[in-house]
């Protein structure tokens, strides 16, 4: 299992690390949108943006009300780096892993008593949790920055002030992390487990200790040295911080096996608890599993609508307004938010041929950029009357199937004009 654990963990770090390299996602700071592969989402595009959270809220709810807080001990980068540095820590320094950092707050006893710890190893230590916030830096950085303009300001040493805060800033914050805070984040500060606890019963899955053989346990405390979040496995009662690592299932199961007795530590779920009297109780009809169909029925509501927002997502965007101080005179932005450029027809809606000017009736916009088009009412030429007179401007893109926005303005013209 602690494999199989730890293949999870690499391949998310990998995709965490990969990603943003590959132009497949990016965090616009600039404008705050984002970029799928070059595509631009903006928060207007709402059945892709509200429902897109909305599927990974239900999503959440889903896997805790079954499998518990198994994302925080399989998947959480923030756990994984923090065992990371946990290995470090008593490797490295010799010492015991609470030693460092504010968990040695929470951890009663002389955490120091024992420390081997050098010079040469905390110069060792130190220069690798460096090195690893830097790169983590460099990777976090790529969200925000394309990586290819964040490489060439770094070749080139142009633009030196926004790189050379960019990633020192976001390094600075893991070197923070991983001396300090690391498992206290999980432990007392993290939001997720607390709203996940709403999801909680006694059918989702945990670790189960066997209270009817309590006296088989002999006290090696392998399970207890084994947790990576510092609790007690035996005490079924404490599970507020349990993230369903296994790890203690693990040590008891070999610990057991040479024994050649069952283990007295085992995943359960689907109805299965112990309770006081330390028996056995299975629930015929599992909460567990309705409460599966329920958050699972839901998560089809957002996903439904998620799919519908990339079936009906229209790839530019349009803006007509007035210019300030200027009763006739207007503004035609389009913004491409295609990876390529689009070309695009502009159709007048409403008044005589003769009363409207458009810059151009056909302008060819470069992907993820904006043009602006000028417009002029020409009331005398159209023999426009005093009044109110309403019109549409059409925006038309036939790359590769035709898509329309429109936007409906009026102009008043008074006396004089």
């Amino acid at each position: 299992m602690t494999t199989l654990r730890y293949l999870v963990q690499g391949l998310i770090l990998t995709t965490i690390a990969v990603l943003p390299f590959t132009g497949l996602f990016r965090i616009d700071l600039s404008t705050g949108r984002f970029l799928l592969a070059g595509y631009q989402i903006w928060w207007s595009d709402f059945f892709l943006i509200f429902p897109f959270w909305l599927l990974l809220i239900a999503g959440a709810a889903t896997i805790y009300s079954m499998l518990g807080m198994v994302f925080c001990g399989w998947a959480c980068i923030q756990n994984t780096l923090s065992e990371f540095v946990d290995f470090l820590v008593i490797k490295v320094l010799k010492s015991k892993k609470q030693s460092l950092g504010l968990d040695s707050l929470t951890i009663g006893g002389d955490l120091s008593k024992g420390s081997k710890a050098t010079a040469t190893g905390w110069v060792l230590f130190g220069t690798i949790i460096v090195l690893m916030s830097v790169a983590l830096g460099v990777i976090f950085a790529g969200y925000f920055v394309n990586p290819k303009i964040l490489w060439s300001d770094i070749r080139t040493g142009s633009n030196a002030h926004g790189v050379f805060f960019i990633i020192p800033g976001i390094g600075a914050l893991f070197v923070l992390d991983l001396f300090l805070i690391r498992h206290y984040w999980c432990n007392w500060v993290c939001p997720y487990p607390l709203w996940q606890h709403m999801f909680k019963s006694e059918a989702t899955m945990k670790v189960a200790f066997d209270d009817a053989r309590r006296e088989e346990c002999t006290g090696c405390n392998l399970c207890v040295k084994s947790c990576i979040v510092d609790i007690d496995p035996r005490d079924t009662k404490n599970y507020t911080r349990c993230i369903n690592c296994g790890e203690c299932v693990v040590a008891c199961e070999d610990y057991s096996a040479k024994k050649n007795v069952p283990s007295l530590l085992t995943f359960h779920f689907d109805g299965f608890s112990i309770g006081k009297d330390g028996k056995k109780h299975i629930n015929k009809v599992s909460p567990a599993v309705n409460r599966f169909a329920l958050t699972a029925g839901f998560t089809m509501i957002p996903l439904s609508l998620f799919i519908y927002g990339i079936f009906s997502y229209v790839p530019f965007h349009i803006t007509f307004s007035q210019n300030p101080g200027h009763l006739t005179r207007y503004s035609l932005a389009i913004s491409n938010k295609k990876p390529v450029s689009q070309r695009f027809r502009i159709e007048e809606d409403g008044l005589p041929a003769n009363s409207i000017h458009i810059g151009t009736d056909q302008i060819t916009v470069p992907a993820g950029s904006k043009k602006i088009i000028p417009v002029s009412i020409l009331p005398k030429e159209g023999n426009l009357s005093e009044g109110l007179h309403p019109f549409v401007i059409h925006v038309i893109s036939d790359n590769p199937k035709k898509q329309e926005l429109s936007q409906e303005a009026s102009v008043y013209i008074s006396q004089g004009l």
